[in-house]
């Protein structure tokens, strides 16, 4: 996905990394301090994690809740 196309509360789908296939809720959008990506979206994976993501690793969620 493109960083304009992210936007709080929209369900999406981590598509690179360890955390590839999970599915999420995007929390906030922006500049992230503390790891070597800055620039992404902090995702809610339902877990007992967040996890920030580059934009090109996600995309809209289109299956049912």
């Amino acid at each position: 996905m493109r960083l304009e196309e992210l936007k709080a509360g929209l369900p999406v789908r981590i598509t690179t990394g360890i955390h590839a296939g999970k599915k999420g809720t995007v929390l906030s959008v922006g500049t992230f301090e503390g790891g070597p990506k800055r620039i992404g979206a902090l995702v809610d994976l339902g877990q007992s994690l967040l996890i920030i993501v580059e934009p090109e690793g996600i995309e809209k969620d289109a299956s049912p809740a």
